[in-house]
């Protein structure tokens, strides 16, 4: 049972090759002895991982510090300001003006989310190779990137005892995300309050 063949290089469960109807798992190498049969197959199970089988890969990581390029984006992209106006007629004149700023700012946040979503994909690909069994889905990114990290990192944690880390390093980011958002959204706010007659 150790016939090796190109199509069964990743770890998983396999139809098995001495027939019976069933799965048996093929670990990378060589075939096993551990097999499902027929009145079994339900929810893949996960066998068990080696100590040193892969937790983080760069995608995720690069998908937990991405939205720090959004945040740059607010820092170098500046808001519209109210403070140069005297009353509400020309605030709301500036609001209907064209903003470039505004323009790259959500073609920014367009790309950030694309790529984030590229990243879960190729995050779910490694998990499988190194023989997690149906890791959390990549395709959650399109909703938003912390539900695939949270989801991903529990998941892990569960099949091999850690990988925790994103959730709090996406947890960290995040907070900062929002300081630098209400640090920038209060003094413009701020300024079109200034604008309304009272």
């Amino acid at each position: 049972m150790t016939a090796t063949s190109p199509e069964h290089g990743e770890p998983r469960w396999h139809a098995d090759p001495e027939g019976g109807g069933g799965l048996r798992w093929w670990d990378g190498t060589q075939w096993t002895t551990a097999v499902m049969g027929p009145a079994e197959l339900g929810p893949p199970v996960q066998q068990p991982l080696p100590a040193d089988t892969t937790v983080y890969t760069w995608s995720i990581w690069l998908m937990v510090f991405l939205p720090l390029v959004t945040v740059a984006g607010l820092l170098v992209l500046p808001l519209p300001s109210f403070g140069s106006y005297t009353d509400l007629q020309s605030a709301q004149e500036l609001q209907r003006s064209f903003d470039l700023n505004g323009l790259v700012r959500n073609a920014l946040s367009f790309v950030v989310w694309g790529t984030s979503v590229a990243l879960a994909f190729h995050d779910r690909r490694t998990l499988l190779r190194a023989g997690y069994v149906r890791p959390f889905h990549w395709a959650w990114a399109f909703l938003y990137s912390g539900v695939y990290i949270i989801g991903r990192s529990i998941i892990v944690q569960r099949r091999i005892g850690r990988g925790l880390a994103p959730i709090w390093a996406w947890v960290g980011i995040s907070v900062l995300g929002l300081i630098v958002s209400v640090g920038i959204l209060v003094p413009m706010f701020a300024d079109l309050l200034a604008v309304i007659p009272r």
